[in-house]
């Protein structure tokens, strides 16, 4: 006689067993792609722009590209976040283990994000541009290394979910 099945073990592969679990793979795909493809593009063409410009232009600049960024950039992080949450809780076998380091890969990004690299924007907020002066600490080598960890976070987030992704529900 088959030993039997627990009923919450039951209820989640029933739920994850067909398009749920394909719906929160898309939205973990498109997340950690949009995310990494955003940041690869900042450290290798924004970054470089902004430590071209004088100090003034540069946090005139840094404040315009952080409004086109926010919302729409810690949604998607979130959005991600939450999926890979979701299918490390409930899938089984090797996927679970590679959900959940896609998981923790995003949540380190979201650490480094709002831990490190917010703070120093806040910082640019109330600069005026036009008073900078010579003892001004430039804040761009610190805020690359940052951004650079969370690239780093991000990539690792993508590669990990696109290996979950092609394991079989």
């Amino acid at each position: 006689m088959p030993s039997p099945v627990p009923v919450a073990k039951v209820c989640a592969t029933d739920f994850l067993g067909g398009a749920m679990a394909e719906a929160l793979q898309l939205v973990a795909l498109l997340s950690t792609g949009l995310v990494c493809g955003v940041f690869f593009a900042i450290a290798v063409s924004v970054l470089p722009t902004l430590f071209a410009l004088p100090p003034g232009q540069y946090v005139t600049v840094h404040r315009l590209l952080g409004k086109g960024y926010h919302p729409a950039m810690p949604l998607i992080v979130n959005a991600g976040t939450l999926a890979d949450l979701a299918l490390a809780v409930l899938r089984d076998g090797p996927a679970r283990g590679l959900w959940a380091l896609a998981f923790v890969a995003m949540v380190a990004v979201q650490g480094v994000s709002h831990l490190c690299n917010v703070p120093i924007n806040r910082t640019l907020v109330g600069l005026d541009p036009d008073a900078i002066g010579p003892e001004w600490t430039d804040p761009r080598p610190k805020w690359r290394g940052y951004h650079l960890i969370r690239t780093a976070a991000a990539a690792v987030a993508l590669l990990v979910t696109c290996l979950a992704t092609v394991l079989p529900l």
